[in-house]
Parts: structure tokens; sequence; C-alpha cells
């Protein structure tokens, strides 16, 4: 399948990234979002736990928590499902089963509650579509999203060589509003 071909090239690239590469975009694409994206109107934002070399939150979590928003992370509840429960200052960390850090509570947020969402990817392609790992948690849990008349700004942080010139996306594929990578900002609208 194309997909898994396209997943498997972007992950070796993601593992040839320098750390000093990583640790500088990470600053560059946060600080971006901090510039270029309204949060202060915000009440309810996820966000992610970092895996492997995926954009770091440190900075956008510390700027959040300055206008008291609401912060959610996923969490697998099931093989198929995910929900998104709220980080708070007095958190217990579990690993999933693929070693990803999650919250463990059950103060979970319906997906049309939020205002702001911050999705991790593999790649992208030329209209927006997410490629992730390949479990479709993300499809599921958002699914009604497309739905909805109130449109949810649906971001992603990357490194510029995950966002394609190729189409692949399918019709159950998120598909991002915004994609800062530390070369550009890639709108979708």
């Amino acid at each position: 399948m194309v997909k898994n071909k396209i997943r498997k090239s972007l992950l070796e690239q993601g593992q040839l990234l320098s750390n000093e590469f990583v640790l500088k975009a990470n600053s560059k694409i946060q600080s971006a979002v901090i510039k270029k994206i309204d949060i202060q109107s915000s009440e309810n934002i996820l966000l992610y736990f970092p895996y492997k070399k995926e954009v770091t939150l440190d900075l956008l979590i510390k700027e959040f928590k300055k206008y008291s928003i609401n912060i959610y992370m996923p969490r697998i509840i099931s093989h198929i499902e995910m929900k998104f429960n709220l980080f708070g200052e007095t958190n217990s960390f579990i690993k999933n089963k693929y070693g990803i850090i999650e919250l463990d509570n059950q103060d979970f947020l319906d997906p049309l509650a939020f205002d702001l969402m911050f999705i991790p990817f593999v790649g992208v392609d030329i209209n927006g579509c997410r490629l992730g790992y390949g479990g479709g948690y993300f499809d599921r849990a958002l699914q009604n999203l497309k739905k909805d008349k109130n449109k949810i700004l649906i971001i992603g942080l990357g490194y510029e060589y995950q966002v394609l010139k190729e189409s692949f996306g399918e019709a159950h594929d998120i598909q991002y509003d915004i994609v800062i990578t530390e070369k550009d900002i890639h709108s979708f609208k």
C-alpha cells in the first residue's frame, strides 16, 4: 500500500534528524504557534505527548497555562477507541501499549468541545490530509468533527520534510487547517 511505503520512508528520515536540529526546530515551531495562532480566546485545547521525534510542546504548555486554558491529551482506551483527558497539576502517568505517555485519569472531554487541536503526524499530503502511525485512533475519535457546524481549528506541528507534494489522503483521514514547520506555515483552509 502506498501509505505504508510513505510512512516507512518518513519514519526512517525522522530517525536521522540530529538532536541539535530537533531542538532548534522545536523552538522555532512553537514560537511560530505563539505568534500566529489566537490561543488566548481558547478554553479547551488538545495537545499530545511527543512520541519518537515529534515536535515537543513545552513552550506551548507554558504559554497556555498563562491563560488558564484547559489542556487535554489523547488516551487509548481500547484497541479501537481513543478519548481525551484533562492535563492537570497533579497528574499520574502511564505508558500505553505503544510506549506513549498518557494521563491516568477519567476526566474526559468530548471532541466537539475543543477550540484548538494540535494533532501529531508522520506526514501530510498536498491537501492537508494526515498520515499517522496507521492505527486509525485519531481518525475514529474525531470522525464526527466533519459533521459539526462549529469548525475546530486543527493544527499539525512537524518538520518540512513531512509535508509532501503528493495526494494520498482518504475520506476518513483527518484534514489539517494549518501545519507549522520549522520553515513555513502551510494553510489548507
